[in-house]
């Protein structure tokens, strides 16, 4: 009998349509991988609904039951009678309350195996600053930075003061995003301070990170969990049509907004320090299933890297980058989710064995 895998799309971020784009290529894979794939869709308001595949594959309206979770059953429930249990469970939720914890915390509440990190790993790489310091913790260079917090907003100023000594470029980020969503490059003082406020549209927390001027982005997918990973090979994400980084225009508006080169135009020495720093960033963070751990290299001295960030729910459309590393790196994304429910289940049953008892 075929594994039932209920694939958890949409959410509230500003990720909302791409998570859709995610879905249909992780739902078509997944049957493509023996799997029967069940989309759970979650509109940006309202009760999540069973959809159909069909409908989700041709991009029609997504109608459907709407499901409700029973934490004492394990299983969810259908608005008009009948429960749905699926084996497993597969976010791909962009963004906020989708990548960031919060939905890893009702998975776990329902006891279901579900793929990707756990609560905890999902919360710290979702905080550009805090992972960051975790990283810097075991040793992985990084960037330095001010953040400006809410509580300091009203008077930020010495703050910005801080942050210029750092020198230009600065790049100016919401904490907990992905998508480089709300991120600006500030090139001179006068930038800053509304590029702060802009950055305040998406978090209550904003970072103002030291640039490298011109950095090669490099990329690279890790897959695996505490008890072992690997990293794919390392591309390079390289800005064209007049953008100088790779900012959410370039990503999802912009058909030409980049060019992704793999492998990455780097040493072999060079490339197996990004990818060896890669595992231990995601093994830091309490990584599982899947990660993209994104560097900068200095454009001059490519020995020279910094970690930026990990994205531990990394899109999964045709054209993302994340299945793009593997494929090339000798994996076929049916093979890439056929692991990552396999590191689901183990992960599920390791949990259970865990006692909740005081003695």
């Amino acid at each position: 009998m075929k594994k039932t895998i209920a694939v958890i799309f949409g959410g509230k971020s500003p990720e909302h349509e791409v998570s859709i784009e995610s879905a249909k290529t992780v739902c078509a894979k997944l049957e493509a991988a023996g799997f029967r794939a069940l989309p759970f869709y979650a509109p940006r308001e309202g009760a999540w609904r069973l959809v159909k595949l069909a409908d989700l594959a041709a991009g029609r309206a997504l109608k459907g039951p709407e499901l409700e979770p029973s934490l004492a059953r394990g299983c969810f429930l259908k608005k008009g009678g009948g429960t749905v249990r699926p084996h497993a469970l597969f976010p791909i939720i962009h963004g906020s309350t989708g990548e960031d914890g919060v939905l890893q915390g009702l998975m776990e509440l329902l006891g279901i195996p579900y793929a990707g990190c756990g609560v905890t790993a999902s919360a710290v790489g979702m905080d550009k600053i805090i992972s960051k310091e975790l990283a810097a913790l075991d040793g992985v260079p990084v960037l330095p930075h001010v953040a400006v917090r809410a509580h300091q907003r009203a008077a930020m100023g010495p703050l910005l003061k801080k942050a210029e000594k750092l020198g230009f470029p600065l790049f100016v980020k919401p904490v907990a995003q992905g998508s480089s969503v709300g991120v600006t490059k500030v090139k001179k003082p006068a930038q800053l301070r509304p590029a702060v406020e802009n950055a305040f549209r998406f978090d209550t927390a904003v970072m103002i990170e030291k640039g490298v001027d011109r950095a090669r982005e490099i990329v690279c997918g890790v897959l695996g969990s505490q008890d072992g990973a690997k990293a794919s090979v390392c591309g390079e994400v390289v800005p064209q049509g007049g953008h100088e980084f790779y900012d959410y225009e370039a990503k999802y508006l912009d058909d030409n907004g980049m060019r992704l080169d793999l492998p990455a135009r780097l040493p072999k020495a060079t490339s197996e320090r990004l990818r060896e720093t890669a595992v231990k960033v995601f093994l830091a963070l309490g990584g599982s299933g899947l990660a993209r751990v994104d560097f900068f290299v200095d454009p001059k001295d490519d020995r020279k890297f910094y970690f930026c960030e990990i994205n531990t729910l990394p899109g999964f459309t045709s054209h993302s980058l994340y299945p793009r590393l593997w494929e090339r790196t000798g994996l076929k994304p049916e093979k890439v989710l056929k692991e990552l429910v396999a590191i689901a289940e183990r992960a599920a049953a390791r949990r259970r064995r865990l006692t909740i008892a005081r003695k």
